[in-house]
C-alpha cells in the first residue's frame, strides 16, 4: 500500500477508515494525486492496493451473510474475486449502513442485487457464482416461508397422491421456489467443499432445480428436475388443467400426448413438487416431501 515509507502508517490507516465510509474518497484521492504529479504530498500512496485492502474490510463486516450463503462466499474466494467485488460493493454497503442498522435478509438483498449487477454473464465462473447464490437464497426464502397447507393440517394423515387426469389442476406446492442454472449444483457444492478440487471438471449445461418445504423430515428439499418437469411447474398456476397445459404445450411445438401430460404431473405430485385442486378449489392429496439428491 506504501510505495515509500515517508508515509506513516496512521496516515493511512486514516484513508483506509475514511474510505469503508465513503468508498468515492479513493477515487477523488486519486484523481488529485495524478494532478500534483510525483511531487504531490500523496504521491507514495498504492491507490489500487488501498482500494482492496478497503475491500477486504468490507467483507468482512458481512460475516453475518458469510454465515448465510458459506458456499457463496468460499466460491468468490475460489475465483479470487472477491476483493474487488467487495471494493466496487463499498459504496452500497455504505448507503445501507446510513439508514440504521439493517437486519440480514435486507443486507442478503441489497448485496445479492449488487453481486447479479457486478457479475458478466460471458464469464464462466461468475456464472457459477450466480448459480450458487440463487441457489442459497432459495434454500433460505423456503425454511422461512411460513408454513402452508399440509395433508395433516387439513385434517387427518397424509393420504397418497390422487390420481392425475386430464381434468386435474395442478398448482406448485406452498413456498415453492424454481431456478435454472448453469452447472450441476450437487457437484458444485461437493467440489466446493475440497479445496483441490477443479472448478473446471464441472458438468455445465441447463440444469432446473425446485426447492419446497420437506413436510416429511423438516427443513428444506432442494431437487434437480428435467426439461419437461421444470416446463409443467411453469404452467401449473392453479387455473389450467393438465389438458390445457398439454394443449399450449402442443401449440407451441412440444410433442406430447395426454398420458405423457399425466404421467408428467404425476410424477411432480407424487414428489410433493405440485398439488392437484379440486373444483371446489380444495387441495386434493398432501404436500409430501419426498428428499432430494444429496440435500
Amino acid at each position: 500500500m506504501l510505495r515509500k515509507n515517508e508515509t506513516s502508517a496512521r496516515q493511512v490507516h486514516a484513508v483506509l477508515a475514511a474510505a469503508v465510509d465513503d468508498p468515492a474518497l479513493l477515487a477523488r484521492l486519486q484523481r488529485q494525486a495524478g494532478a500534483r504529479g510525483k511531487n504531490g504530498p500523496m504521491a507514495a500512496y498504492d491507490f489500487e492496493r488501498l482500494r482492496l485492502f478497503a475491500g477486504l474490510t468490507v467483507k468482512v463486516r458481512q460475516n453475518d451473510i458469510r454465515l448465510r450463503l458459506p458456499l457463496t462466499f468460499k466460491l468468490l474466494d475460489r475465483l479470487k474475486i472477491s476483493m474487488p467485488l467487495f471494493a466496487a460493493y463499498g459504496g452500497h454497503a455504505a448507503a445501507l449502513r446510513r439508514t440504521g442498522k439493517p437486519a440480514p435478509a435486507q443486507k442478503i438483498e441489497s448485496m445479492s442485487r449488487f453481486i447479479e449487477g457486478w457479475l458478466d454473464a460471458k464469464e464462466a465462473g461468475h456464472a457459477l457464482v450466480r448459480d450458487m447464490l440463487l441457489h442459497e437464497r432459495a434454500l433460505l426464502a423456503v425454511n422461512s416461508a411460513p408454513a402452508g397447507a399440509s395433508g395433516r393440517e387439513l385434517g387427518g394423515a397424509p393420504a397418497a397422491a390422487p390420481q392425475v387426469t386430464f381434468a386435474s389442476v395442478p398448482r406448485p406446492a406452498h413456498g415453492l421456489v424454481l431456478h435454472e442454472t448453469s452447472c450441476d449444483l450437487t457437484a458444485l457444492e461437493s467440489l466446493l467443499r475440497s479445496p483441490d478440487a477443479a472448478l473446471s471438471a464441472l458438468p455445465r449445461g441447463r440444469f432446473h432445480y425446485v426447492y419446497c418445504p420437506d413436510q416429511a423430515h423438516g427443513g428444506v428439499s432442494a431437487r434437480e428436475v428435467d426439461e419437461l418437469g421444470h416446463v409443467m411447474i411453469l404452467f401449473a398456476d392453479g387455473r389450467r388443467s393438465v389438458a390445457r397445459i398439454a394443449d399450449v404445450l402442443r401449440k407451441a411445438g412440444v410433442t406430447m400426448n395426454g398420458e405423457q401430460a399425466c404421467g408428467a404431473v404425476q410424477a411432480l405430485v407424487e414428489q410433493g413438487i405440485l398439488i392437484l385442486r379440486a373444483r371446489s378449489g380444495a387441495i386434493r392429496g398432501s404436500v409430501r416431501g419426498a428428499a432430494g439428491p444429496g440435500r
